[in-house]
Parts: C-alpha cells; structure tokens; sequence
C-alpha cells in the first residue's frame, strides 16, 4: 500500500489475508517505518528521543514536518497537510493577544494554521515537544542565489508545545528576541 492510499476514502472490503484490523495510526505507522520510506528521496526520519519521530517530507523543495511516528505504541499521526497547515489546530491553540501587532499577512497565517514557512518540532522532554512556527520570514528567505530578493521583512516566530499525540498543550506565542 502507498502513502497517498491512506489518505483515500476506503471503500474497498478489507484485505482476506488480515486477521488484525488495525486503526488507522496504526497504519500509517506501519506504512512510514517500512524500509523504502528510509530511502525515499521525498522522506526522511528524524529521531525527537523519547521512542518519538518526525517523518518529514519534501514540499515544493523544503523539508516540512508531516507526520509524528510513537514508537511505544505504534502509531503515527499526521501533523501537518500537503497543503501546509496544522492538522490538529484551532484558533484556540494561539494566544491573539501576544500577536496583535504582527502585520496583517502574518496575523492571517496564523489564523489559517499555515505552516509554509519554516517549522520546527524539536526533541521531546517529559512527553511534550516546543514547536517553532514562523508567520513571517526574515527577508534572507526572498533572497536568490545571487543576493537579488531580499526584503526588509523581520522574522515572526510563535512557539508552542505539542505533546506525544500532537495534540497543541501550550498556545502558540509570540517570540521574543
């Protein structure tokens, strides 16, 4: 089975040759840790500790976080769509208040949950991982390889904290630098 077939409407009978119906995490975790996944051009696994990883996938060129992998309980979830947006996300998971000022187009990414820009889940501690979510890029991130691009946008970051279910457990703040 593909990836992409996870994500398709099953309406086909159940495979004879299982006797064990798995969840749907549970499938996607078998799916993610098979060996071609491992040498796949398009993924890659990197390791967060805590028997958790981060499968990420290439989106346009840049690496994003697609999905988290449980090794103790054999699931995976995902994390972010190929459209980049938070899967498990509500207006409730940002604290408005600590952004307010942030210019319109940034304001408006997070009210989508849209991760286009870099975003970053790191190692995880006690169960609960920070995630980095920028809403706006420094103005490097328009420049070409020749130095041509470049804006005087200032970089806005939010950083929150998922736990081992992705589930959002500290809002989304604004960073202070």
């Amino acid at each position: 089975m593909k990836l992409r077939d996870l994500f398709r409407k099953k309406t086909a009978a159940p495979e004879a040759a299982s006797t064990q119906v798995m969840s749907p995490v549970q499938s996607l975790y078998e799916e993610l840790t098979k060996p071609e996944y491992e040498s796949s051009t398009d993924f890659c696994t990197e390791d967060l500790g805590e028997d958790m990883a981060l499968v990420k996938e290439s989106i346009y060129g840049w690496w994003k976080p697609r999905f988290l992998l449980d090794h103790r309980s054999k699931e995976a979830i995902e994390f972010l769509d190929r459209k980049e947006r938070f899967i498990r996300f509500s207006e409730e998971d940002v604290d408005w208040e600590s952004i307010r000022d942030v210019p319109a187009d940034a304001y408006s990414r997070a009210k989508d949950g849209n991760a286009g820009f870099p975003t970053i889940v790191c190692r995880f501690e006690d169960g609960i991982a920070e995630v980095r979510w920028q809403i706006n890029p420094d103005g490097y991130y328009y420049m070409d390889e020749d130095g041509y691009g470049m804006t005087d946008d200032e970089e806005i970051e939010l950083v929150g904290a998922i736990d081992r279910t992705g589930k959002i457990v500290k809002r989304f703040t604004l960073r202070k630098t």
